[in-house]
């Protein structure tokens, strides 16, 4: 069932394809444009070969391909079947009255609506990375191998931790603001916005000790060759106890939130 509602999620994003593929394409071509006109000019400003602890090379693979991961990472957003509209709207009902999984489901409607960003990683991302390695970059097929795993467990950390505001639903009457606040300090502070590299010394334990790495700077430096096998397995563990984390959260929610649901738009 799980694996059903993934493959109608993604054949329903691809329903347009030429709108969909002339899009990736634009989209990756204007990253990559706009990420060497900006970074070759910061470099050229600055007079430094390096910041925040990259090259001007190194700077605008990571830049590129932290755009492809965030697109796969993010999926999307919980879109039109979001979890919040599914309380105000009714649409729970039919999860407590058939046996469905519920949160399950909404997971593969995710992974379904991701995997044609993943096919963009692979036509754009992936042959980018290779061809514009440097000692810097030493990708090779284990870091392939482990970025992509990371991507996968930072997709669903990146669910886990939005199904709890998702379900604050059950008691808000509009939760988008919390979800703009989850997106805007995810991107910042995950790595999407400015490579953590970059930030000061000082706040370096506080983003090592916080989730959000989890989501982009961890999978874009695992892909660039930059992690051990060591490094890697531990970064996994801690982000799959996260995971573990927010989802015992949003069961506690969802227990307490479905005694006030009243099955709306029925």
């Amino acid at each position: 069932m799980l694996l059903r509602t993934a493959a109608t999620e993604a054949r329903r994003t691809l329903a347009y394809r030429l709108d969909f593929w002339v899009e990736a394409l634009a989209v990756f071509v204007i990253a990559l444009g706009v990420a060497w006109s900006v970074w070759d000019a910061i470099f050229t400003a600055s007079g430094s070969a390096r910041i925040g602890g990259l090259d001007r090379r190194g700077m605008i693979a990571y830049v590129v391909l932290v755009l492809l991961v965030g697109k796969i990472v993010r999926g999307s957003d919980f879109g039109d079947s979001s979890v919040s509209s599914d309380v105000y709207e009714g649409g729970l009902t039919r999860f407590l009255l058939y046996p469905a999984p519920y949160v399950p489901m909404k997971y593969a409607q995710q992974a379904g609506a991701t995997l044609p960003a993943f096919v963009q990683l692979v036509l754009f991302g992936m042959p980018f990375l290779v061809l514009y390695a440097s000692p810097e970059t030493p990708v090779s097929a284990a870091s392939l191998a482990m970025g992509t795993v990371s991507i996968g467990v930072a997709n669903l950390l990146y669910f886990a931790m939005a199904l709890p505001l998702q379900l604050m639903a059950f008691w808000a009457e509009n939760v988008w603001g919390l979800i703009v606040m989850q997106r805007f300090v995810s991107n910042l502070f995950g790595g999407l916005m400015v490579p953590l590299a970059a930030f000061p010394s000082w706040f370096s334990p506080w983003l090592a000790a916080l989730p959000f790495r989890h989501f982009f700077a961890e999978p874009v430096e695992t892909l660039l060759g930059r992690r051990s096998v060591a490094q890697w397995g531990t970064n996994l563990a801690v982000a799959m106890a996260w995971c573990l984390a927010f989802a015992l959260l949003a069961r506690l929610v969802f227990a307490r939130g479905r005694l006030r649901y009243t099955g709306p738009g029925i």
